[in-house]
């Protein structure tokens, strides 16, 4: 690709690497407070993806049922519409006091950080913050429970997990990661299937090729 954007450096000849095997890729839209993105994605029948980790459930879950609305006005299947939704954080344990216990410091330090560049906080304290963002922060049944809450109202069958530590010593976020892939994941992936993207075949892997004389 070549282009000369706005915001960032010149591109010229741009490629890249590694090329998808599967073509189309699917192409995500991002939503958090525009209706305008929401009605992009509706009209060409591209997935929704919703930023909801700012506010509670309630403006995201208006946004995605608008974009259901226009999904079906600009005459897509509603069957095959495709809903993502983001997660505020992420820390589970074998028991919720344990989650709490171990996840309120990363809290105070997140709060705190809010409050040094003079933002006011949405959810002010952690129990606040647990009942009404889109963390998923406790036991494994409270985890599943939150997840199939917001599925309710979204219809989400795609779920982003943060994969950093966010503040967690590292013991403490791998143990909540094997703790959602041996106990929450297998009931999820039951609950809420994820139907298969099938715009298109995958492509086989290209031929190799061969190198110029000229080189």
């Amino acid at each position: 690709m070549t282009a000369t954007p706005r915001f960032r450096p010149a591109l010229t000849d741009a490629e890249v690497w590694p090329r998808p095997l599967q073509r189309p890729i699917r192409v995500w839209h991002g939503s958090a407070t525009s209706r305008e993105s929401v009605d992009l994605a509706a009209r060409y029948g591209d997935p929704l993806f919703s930023a909801n980790v700012t506010h509670p459930i309630e403006p995201y879950a208006e946004l995605i049922r608008h974009y259901r609305e226009r999904w079906e006005t600009y005459g897509h299947d509603p069957a095959r519409a495709v809903v993502g939704a983001g997660t505020a954080g992420y820390y589970a344990a074998r028991t919720s006091q344990e989650a709490i216990a171990a996840y309120r410091p990363v809290f105070e330090g997140r709060l705190a950080f809010q409050k040094q560049l003079g933002l006011e906080p949405v959810f002010a304290t952690l129990e606040d913050f647990v009942e009404r963002s889109s963390a998923l922060i406790g036991s494994r049944q409270q985890v599943i429970e939150k997840v199939h809450r917001y599925h309710q109202e979204f219809g989400h069958t795609v779920l982003h997990l943060h994969a950093d530590a966010g503040g967690l010593t590292d013991a403490q976020h791998r143990a909540s990661l094997e703790l959602f892939q041996s106990d929450i994941a297998p009931v999820l992936r039951r609950d809420i299937p994820d139907p298969p993207f099938d715009w298109a075949p995958v492509l086989g892997t290209p031929e190799p090729v061969a190198p110029s004389a000229d080189r």
